[in-house]
């Protein structure tokens, strides 16, 4: 009993069985513990240097695109990738897209899409493990703890705070590095520390820097293993050829200490070539899940040890801390970790490498087997790259088909026509003009199924003007006038609408940007 409170283990298991016999509701020994957070250790090899390389590259690619220039003459901006949200553009070295060009994005969303489909279909889920922006802030977050931990020298209570000032450092540098691709790159530092830029610019930083911090820092492998909806339905993009990371239980069972003798068939084998490759089988239930295909030479196995001494390092390096020792699992995400791991130990107990490794469901199940190779060859691979490649031709054709003048006409219906007092025909036109040519001043028109007729635009001052002023902008809207002259007799034309082709050309060149094709109205006579 505790002193005091009245209360008596009697009472506080009478309390437990009363809640487990509650609808829906377990007794408290009975709940699922509480998961542990996961901090996977260091490891060098091939994948870890892999890994890094393409860390580099990506974080490149983010800080220092922004900051390539790019003329595109004056009044333009110069950077070479921007989006231009204010002016509903996106600038990318010498192309410049607008709102009218979202087929052209599309098509490249889905060619990412298919490209993606496709490496999975090859090597199983390589982008999460090299490419997701989740794992490689995940990493990023890593190195910053280990580092953390280096400089406080052991100081347990210094620890905690410097790896959160450091984490948070690092999250306000990818949010400002975002930034770089929607306002000028090299001015942003200094405007953003100075206030000078506008309040959008600061809550997109701060919602960037929050969400990095959050998911990279302290969610970490819980996005991929709750919430990330890709490795859900990666059994659906895989086949009995797909290379994923996989534990040789032929080689490697039963787990023993080095001390225990090997098996006598891993000794008489002769040893390949280490492999720093690809891993095992793996089958598919009908249900769509993924487990280890069964393995009816692990029964016939004599006494002794497999290659596993059952160390554990695969698990301890594992970014979402998972044993592929117990087969293909949907937290896996391809990294390749275990397998340097693996092969770190193996090299120091005199084994040959690729216990773990990039295998296929269909290579060698003996156990010194060499891993298989990639199949590009194969119909569901096939039918991805193919996709793909039409989705790029298709994004290929539409940036070679991009018009640098877009020019739209609408007519004014009310009035349809205007009848001036010397028999003249008025109808009058909204033209909005928009361009991607580095320079335009000036616009004329001309009109083609009309000979007869005169073309004016409104001018500020409320007069007529021969050319629609562009001054140099990007674009430009008026007010067309189309005048046909009084006709008599047999040239009167039928009332109605009639087609014609409006033709406009560069006012300094006389070159011919647009034609448009639209309707006059003629009147009752």
């Amino acid at each position: 009993m505790t002193a005091g409170s009245g209360i008596t283990h009697a009472s506080v298991a009478a309390t437990d069985a009363a809640a487990a016999e509650r609808p829906g509701r377990a007794a408290p020994a009975a709940r699922r513990p509480r998961r542990k957070p996961h901090l996977p250790q260091p490891v060098r090899g091939h994948f870890r240097r892999l890994k890094t390389r393409l860390t580099v590259v990506f974080l490149g690619i983010l800080f220092l695109v922004p900051w390539i220039r790019w003329d595109r003459g004056p009044g333009l901006p110069d950077q070479a990738v921007l989006f231009d949200l204010p002016g509903r553009r996106l600038f990318a070295f010498g192309l410049e897209l607008w709102p009218q060009d979202l087929p052209i994005a599309v098509g490249l969303m889905v060619a990412g899409a298919f490209g993606l489909f496709y490496a999975t279909s090859l090597s199983g889920r390589v982008w999460c493990g090299f490419s997701c922006p989740q794992t490689v802030w995940t990493d990023i977050f890593g190195g910053v703890r280990r580092l953390a931990h280096r400089i406080a020298k052991g100081n347990e209570a210094a620890i905690g705070p410097l790896t959160g000032a450091m984490s948070a450092a690092v999250a306000i540098l990818t949010g400002i590095g975002f930034a770089q691709w929607f306002v000028d790159a090299p001015g942003l530092a200094g405007r953003f520390l100075g206030g000078g830029l506008p309040g959008a610019v600061y809550g997109a930083v701060f919602l960037i820097a929050l969400f990095t911090y959050v998911l990279g820092a302290h969610a970490r492998e819980r996005v991929c293993l709750h919430m990330c909806p890709w490795p859900r339905f990666q059994a659906a993009l895989l086949d009995r050829d797909s290379l994923v990371v996989t534990y040789r239980r032929t080689r490697g069972e039963p787990r023993a200490r080095k001390r225990v003798a090997l098996r006598p068939e891993l000794l008489a084998t002769p040893l390949p070539a280490p492999a720093t490759g690809t891993p095992q089988a793996f089958s598919f239930a009908a249900d769509g899940s993924v487990g280890l295909a069964p393995d009816a030479t692990m029964a016939a196995t004599p006494a002794g040890r497999g290659d596993c001494i059952d160390c554990g390092r695969c698990v301890q390096v594992c970014p979402t801390g998972i044993d592929i020792r117990d087969g293909l699992q949907m937290g896996c995400i391809g990294c390749g970790l275990c397998i340097d791991a693996c092969d770190e130990v193996m090299t120091k107990i005199d084994r040959p490498t690729g216990l773990i490794r990039f295998d296929a469901e269909e290579a060698d199940p003996a156990p010194m087997a060499p891993p298989a190779r990639i199949g590009f060859f194969r119909p569901k691979a096939m039918i991805f790259g193919g996709a793909m490649i039409v989705a790029l031709a298709a994004v290929s054709f539409g940036v070679a088909n991009i018009t640098d003048v877009q020019v739209d006409v609408e007519p004014q219906n009310t009035p349809r026509y205007v009848l001036l007092s010397d028999g003249s025909v008025r109808n009058d036109y909204t033209v909005r003009l928009s361009h991607r040519l580095p320079r335009l001043d000036g616009v004329t028109a001309s009109v083609e199924g009309m000979p007869e007729a005169t073309l004016r635009f409104t001018s500020g001052d409320g007069g007529d003007a021969a050319e629609m002023a562009v001054g140099g902008q990007r674009s430009a809207a008026n007010r067309l006038l189309v005048i046909q002259p009084p006709l008599r007799g047999e040239a009167l034309p039928p009332a109605g609408p009639h087609p014609i082709v409006l033709v406009f050309h560069d006012t300094a060149t006389g070159a011919e940007l647009a034609r448009v094709d639209t309707r006059f109205w003629e009147p009752e006579r």
